[in-house]
């Protein structure tokens, strides 16, 4: 019998610093998956994620085939060892997958002008095409060479040869209940450790046709569900889960569809047999929300409901060739979401095709004001297989872009006696026919606010007492906004180096990028601040300055609602206990086994579980009443695991504050002393 062929799957993480990406690679394991239940008696395959444990196995055997998830935070870092592993070992077959491609001809072929050491590139879905493709090379006594040279059309694969690029024909889309799982098979078994979270999907394809998303083609407009292993394999990874008890799911509309009910039975099951999952990441359905508040509902608070409008200007949807639900009804949804105890969060996205600054602090506006815990603010990153990033679209909307350094996402690595850096990049828009610079600057100053002030609740006091006032919780945001540089030393310091930092931090082009980041790599692996402006800002805001932002809201609270007539000495009171009750649950969050008192005169329990939102006159008490406050024993066992996760450095505990999107949640706690 002739021997197995040796297939390495990569869909790699950096390290440098924190890991840049912290789930299971789940697209390497559905691969692998199907390979081995089509062609077991044919292949060995191992799977891998950390660069340490690839560079091993490398260096301890020879595969015949490597195959690399290409994603944007790890494309860098798979070139880098494809240029070794063809200088070293020039016989084994390199293929890369995934998203991170060329949609126009002029994409696709700079691509293969840039990179020519890749012999291979599966398109679309991979499991049926990559098995094709080992099947090929089979046949062509593992030759890749000769099969390249031989011109043969290959179904969802590219290649190049002497300058010509082969394009094989596309294949139907799978039914998703005839994949094997990973989980089941074992293949995944590896990668159970205190670091990483694993992920699931349930369907592929959206029905929608945004322009700025990778599934927006036509080619996943048909949505495919799956069903079958699902209750086996989230029984599986319950009884297996080490780290954080977070699920990811990369489906891109969980609860707009029926069969979602008996996905979300399944998993409030494991909750209940398991206490896992306990939050669970992923994208929510656009349209059907009722229907998704249910769903969220079944799962105990560990679903945050999700609204992705990306702006509110019709002009702009327009331009991006989508459409929102009704503000109103989106209100009534949030609404709906928070009575239920449901995380929300929506999306904009700052810069799209006819954004301008009025028109992103009107979308602001809109999500903060339909009652949605989070707002997340990204920046238009001009992605490969997306019609905005197209050489037509640039030309059309005068799009001016630079290359930032991806968060997280570089590191030194070792391969065979080589050193080398490798750093991921992303493109994004800083300017368009409508948006300038300075007004780009601005709108990301303001995003930096929104993120302080009103994602996590971490302001609930405030945001309930203009509530209950009928005041607008938005329009003291940007109170707060419009003066930030006008208060402390401290927070006209954060928001300066949050825009210098900005700046600092584009290059005009990739490889001047690179080049700076292989010059100061082993700075870069000192700071603890990390790369990402917003994330570092928001952790300096929350760890370092929080008690100098607390003082500074609630003084100027005091001052807003003395200039509304407002301010009566009941009022005063109750605005300096919310101060106070604030502080002491917030302040120095990761000291755990803190236990802090004091005596308010007003019913702060009470309070708190409306959310801060009932008139002050109602919680009014006869005489002062003394407060335990402290974190939970599940509040500590919470802290403790995001901490090893994430680690306890600057830039780990803003990613920390970042990727968890119900902080609140960790507050200290109050109880009568």
């Amino acid at each position: 019998m002739a021997r197995k062929l040796t297939i390495y799957l990569a869909d790699l993480t950096h390290n440098g610093l924190v890991l840049s990406s912290n789930v299971f690679p789940l697209s390497i394991g559905l691969i692998a998956a199907y390979l081995l239940k089509n062609r077991g008696h044919e292949v060995d395959i191992e799977l891998f994620k950390y660069p340490e444990d690839f560079s091993r196995a490398l260096e301890r055997k020879t595969p015949d085939l490597v195959g690399f998830a290409n994603y944007s935070w790890n494309f860098n870092l798979s070139y880098h060892y494809t240029k070794i592993i063809k200088q070293l070992w020039p016989n084994t077959t390199v293929v890369f997958g995934g998203p991170n491609y060329g949609l126009e001809d002029e994409e696709v072929e700079a691509f293969w002008r840039r990179y020519p050491e890749i012999d291979f590139y599966i398109v679309r879905e991979g499991e049926e095409a990559f098995a094709s493709l080992v099947d090929a090379l089979l046949d062509a006594d593992l030759d890749a060479g000769a099969l390249r040279r031989a011109r043969r059309t290959l179904p969802n694969c590219h290649y190049a040869i002497d300058g010509e690029l082969v394009i094989g024909p596309e294949l139907p889309r799978l039914d998703l209940d005839h994949l094997p799982s990973p989980y089941l098979m074992g293949l995944m078994d590896k990668f159970f450790d205190e670091n990483l979270g694993p992920m699931i999907h349930t369907t592929r394809g959206c029905p929608f046709k945004c322009a700025f998303c990778t599934e927006g083609a036509a080619y996943y407009n048909i949505v495919e569900q799956r069903l079958g292993s699902l209750e086996q394999e989230m029984h599986y990874i319950a009884q297996r889960v080490r780290g954080p008890r977070d699920l990811y799911i990369s489906d891109a509309n969980f609860g707009m569809f029926k069969p979602d009910f008996e996905k979300a039975r399944i998993l409030a099951d494991c909750q209940k047999r398991y206490n896992y999952p306990r939050y669970i990441h992923v994208s929510t359905g656009k349209n059907q929300k009722e229907r998704v508040v249910e769903i969220a509902q079944m799962l105990d608070g560990a679903l945050s409901m999700a609204a992705s409008l990306q702006s509110t200007d019709p002009t702009v949807l327009s331009n991006v060739e989508r459409s929102n639900i009704s503000l109103a009804k989106l209100s009534d949804v949030g609404l709906l979401a928070n009575k239920v105890d449901t995380g929300t969060y929506s999306e904009l996205i700052l810069g799209l095709p006819g954004d301008n600054l009025q028109a992103h602090r009107q979308s602001l506006r809109d999500t903060v004001e339909a009652n949605f815990d989070n707002i997340r603010m990204y920046q238009l990153i001009m992605l490969p297989q997306t019609k905005l990033n197209t050489p037509t679209m640039r030309r059309k909307f005068a799009m001016k872009s630079k290359h930032r350094i991806m968060p997280r996402s570089f590191g030194r690595y070792r391969l065979a006696g080589q050193s080398f850096v490798a750093v991921e990049s992303e493109e994004i828009l800083i300017e368009n026919s409508t948006l300038s610079f300075d007004d780009y600057v601005t709108c990301r100053e303001m995003d930096l606010t929104v993120e302080i002030l009103h994602n996590g609740k971490v302001y609930a006091e405030i945001q309930g007492l203009c509530k209950s006032l009928e005041l607008s919780w938005f329009d003291f945001i940007m109170r707060f906004f419009e003066k930030r540089r006008s208060f402390t030393v401290g927070i006209r310091r954060l928001y300066d180096e949050f825009s210098q930092g900005m700046s600092a931090r584009l290059w005009p082009d990739q490889a001047t990028l690179e080049r700076s980041v292989a010059e100061n790599i082993d700075e870069m692996l000192r700071d603890e601040r990390g790369t990402n402006e917003m994330s570092m800002g928001k952790a300096t805001a929350f760890f370092v300055l929080f008690d100098e932002i607390n003082d500074v809201l609630f003084a100027e609270l005091r001052g807003w609602l003395g200039e509304l007539g407002l301010l009566d000495e009941l009022m005063t009171r109750y605005v300096a206990d919310l101060a106070r009750y604030s502080r002491m649950r917030k302040s120095h969050l990761t000291d755990y086994e803190a236990v802090l008192e004091g005596a308010f005169g007003f019913d702060m329990q009470v309070q708190e579980h409306a959310q801060f939102a009932m008139p002050a006159t109602a919680t009014r008490l006869e005489s002062e009443q003394t407060l335990l406050i402290a974190h939970t024993r599940n509040q500590r066992q919470q802290l403790a695991a995001y901490v090893r996760e994430f680690g306890s450095s600057h830039d780990g505990l803003g990613k920390m504050l970042m990727r968890y999107p119900h902080v609140h949640r960790m507050f200290r706690r109050a109880e009568a002393a």
